[in-house]
């Protein structure tokens, strides 16, 4: 149990929070404080607890540990991994080109719908396109999660997607319960057309 109020930036995956930076503390507002006084800041604060719900999201700042934490999130098959400058401020929403902070992706993520349970531990996956709905494919759940229910937003991670929808490669996350279900749009998904653009 924390005995101080905060407000932390970051992604829940389950039941777990995987914590990346602090935005207050007790009150007072770190957004302007440098992204290393910050992150130092939470890792203090998640050290001085013993609990399993929030987890801090790790970091490198020299360059022989960055190569080492870029391989071993390879390894693991992780989602990706975000540049920030150490002197930079607190800046909402998701890193993207130029600014202080830069997103590096192995793979893709998106929100999708359940539309209906398969056998065999697989969900059926549906898309907003517009005022339509349409499929995009199935996904298999592992034994270590719960299968979701039709309606239930998840997170799924994929290699790219083809005309018309259809992911490849898909590898359920979780549940995603702070999602809303309009918000899982096609307009997500990137396309195999811009990977290999992306790639020449």
């Amino acid at each position: 149990m924390f005995a101080q109020s905060f407000t932390i930036d970051g992604e829940a995956v389950g039941e777990v929070l995987h914590a990346f930076d602090l935005i207050e503390l007790n009150g007072d507002d770190l957004r302007k404080r440098t992204y290393s006084e910050r992150y130092l800041t939470l890792m203090n604060l998640i050290a001085s607890h013993q609990q399993q719900s929030i987890k801090l999201v790790p970091t490198a700042f020299m360059p022989e540990q960055k190569r080492e934490l870029l391989n071993q999130l390879k390894a693991d098959s992780k989602e990706g991994f975000v540049f920030k400058r150490l002197e930079a401020p607190y800046i909402s929403g998701r890193p993207a080109s130029g600014g202080t902070q830069l997103k590096y992706k192995f793979y893709e993520t998106a929100s999708f719908i359940v539309s209906k349970v398969n056998s065999k531990r697989s969900v059926s996956l549906m898309l907003f396109r517009g005022d339509k709905i349409i499929q995009v494919g199935n996904v298999t759940i592992l034994a270590n999660h719960e299968i979701p229910k039709p309606g239930d937003v998840v997170e799924v991670r994929y290699l790219y997607a083809f005309k018309g929808g259809s992911i490849f490669q898909p590898v359920y996350l979780g549940s995603r319960p702070d999602i809303r279900a309009e918000e899982c749009v096609i307009g997500q998904l990137k396309f195999k057309a811009e990977q290999e653009k992306a790639a020449a």
